[in-house]
């Protein structure tokens, strides 16, 4: 799902167990990739900054279907990055425990610093480390993608973490090219989440850096 697929991006579980970016941030990013799925299952549309139920029967996670019934029960409240805020106060914890759930994370709750966030760690180093493989094989090599993973380059890219993703100068910069060719080509809904997400990282750096 995508937004597990960016906490395995965006959270270090192969090595140090902590996020790559500032964890709200990450919360944010995961915040946008819940409602990334509800656009996918076409539960959910995404227009400028407002977002509204366009269909309300439920999906097969639990997660996704809890950010569905929030919004669904709030429909007054339709401001994309009201609802960003409001669901990063928990996507960490909600994704981190479905991938718990997945048995593909142990999660280490910290021991002293209760404020510092907790550690994840993956139990399959390659099932980790797909969705950034795929993601930089995809956006060095210009192959197609998927809405979802469309979804999770620009995702990644609006929290400033496509270079986590790839290594090389070089790539990076066949990438940037082929990042700026995205936007023309996804559904709009998604194309809209994603600069909402990155207005929403943006203002969290700033506060973060101050």
């Amino acid at each position: 799902m995508l937004a597990d697929d960016f906490f395995l991006v965006s959270w270090d579980t192969t090595g140090t167990g902590k996020p790559r970016l500032h964890v709200q941030g990450v919360a944010l990013g995961l915040a946008g990739a819940l409602i990334g799925e509800l656009v996918l299952h076409q539960r959910i549309a995404v227009r400028g900054v407002r977002l509204d139920v366009i269909d309300s029967e439920d999906v097969t996670d639990k997660v996704t279907n809890r950010v569905l019934a929030d919004i669904g029960d709030s429909p007054h409240h339709t401001d994309v990055r009201t609802w960003l805020a409001y669901l990063a106060q928990r996507s960490v914890d909600d994704v981190g425990a479905r991938l718990v759930d997945a048995g593909l994370l142990e999660r280490e709750a910290p021991k002293l610093l209760r404020r510092k966030p907790p550690r994840f760690f993956s139990t399959d180093f390659s099932k980790a480390m797909w969705p950034a493989t795929r993601l930089r094989l995809a956006l060095v090599r210009h192959w197609p993608l998927s809405p979802q993973d469309m979804a999770l380059a620009t995702l990644v890219d609006a929290c400033d973490m496509t270079e986590t993703v790839l290594d090389d100068p070089a790539d990076r910069r066949v990438a940037r090219r082929y990042l700026t060719t995205l936007p023309a080509s996804m559904p709009q809904p998604l194309r809209d989440l994603s600069r909402q997400v990155s207005a929403a990282v943006g203002d969290a750096v700033l506060t973060y850096r101050t």
